[in-house]
């Protein structure tokens, strides 16, 4: 399944959300992650999301089971998904 991830958290907060987030999908621009997992991956994050989320967070994750089905178009000063954050 692919999934998006972002969130919107105190900056001193956004640390802890990049390190969980990058052990399991890939990092695109600042608060922004996704990748291709199953099922039992997204249900670990939602529990360690769970575990660490502050009233002052928020975190949106987008899925769709079909990841064919998702397109992604880079415009402008961008660089394509994958090559950018490590």
């Amino acid at each position: 399944m692919f999934v998006l991830v972002t969130y919107d958290v105190p900056a001193k907060r956004t640390r802890i959300y990049r390190k969980l987030l990058r052990k399991h999908l890939e990092h695109i621009q600042y608060s922004v992650f996704y990748g291709d997992i199953t099922e039992g991956q997204l249900v670990t994050i939602q529990n360690e999301i769970q575990n660490i989320l502050d009233s002052d967070d928020s975190v949106y994750i987008f899925e769709s089971n079909i990841s064919a089905s998702v397109e992604c178009t880079v415009l402008g000063d961008a660089d394509e998904p994958g090559s950018k954050f490590t």
